[in-house]
């Protein structure tokens, strides 16, 4: 062991304190989550993820690839509500938010939209009539989805001591362009849609 003045000594750092410095978390104020959900028509979420799975694999040091997470948020959510859990309870905040429930809904909803999106059209050439249907049926499912969000966020926030996210709830003008372009290209679709419809 070197000693403590020994000029050549290599710096010491202590990792394990580096590691547990900053939010394990996103923290975002529940009404951007879903004002940038509704507007992205729930491409925000793939975003959310991310972020909740990069603070997470800066924190702790564990390589978890936020990308995949966050593409694949269907298979993991329910260890996102664990860890989020596990947080709270680490930091002694009670609440009762019943995690596993709150990740089975959104669950359920991610899992009814991939099979509508991958399943429908087979489903709509064999039986014409449940083309709206099943068209409807994903947008129809999209507020218990960002419900569960909020769930989440709610807990993340209260996980790192900032519950009403009062660091990150103004909207930036990232947010605003984003929002812009999503509703931009949602009506030029729809637009392109009615008109082939029409003609």
């Amino acid at each position: 062991m070197h000693a403590p003045d020994d000029p050549y000594a290599p710096p010491q750092a202590d990792v394990r304190a580096a590691a547990d410095t900053g939010d394990a978390f996103y923290v975002v104020s529940p009404l951007k989550v879903v004002v940038l959900y509704v507007a992205t028509f729930g491409l925000y979420q793939m975003y959310w993820f991310y972020r909740h799975w990069l603070r997470w694999q800066a924190v702790h040091g564990v390589r978890v690839r936020p990308v995949v997470r966050a593409v694949f948020a269907l298979f993991t959510v329910h260890a996102l509500a664990r860890r989020i859990d596990e947080a709270l309870r680490t930091a002694g905040v009670r609440r009762r938010w019943w995690p596993m429930a709150v990740a089975t809904v959104f669950f359920l909803c991610e899992a009814v939209s991939w099979s509508t999106a991958f399943v429908g059209p087979s489903v709509a050439a064999r039986w014409p009539a449940t083309t709206p249907w099943m068209d409807w049926l994903g947008i129809a499912l999209m507020p218990l989805a960002c419900a569960s969000l909020v769930r989440l966020q709610l807990a993340a926030n209260a996980a790192c001591g900032d519950p009403q996210a009062l660091r990150n709830r103004r909207f930036t003008v990232y947010n605003l362009l984003w929002i812009v372009g999503s509703v931009s290209v949602v009506a030029t679709a729809t637009v392109i849609v009615l008109r082939t419809h029409a003609g």
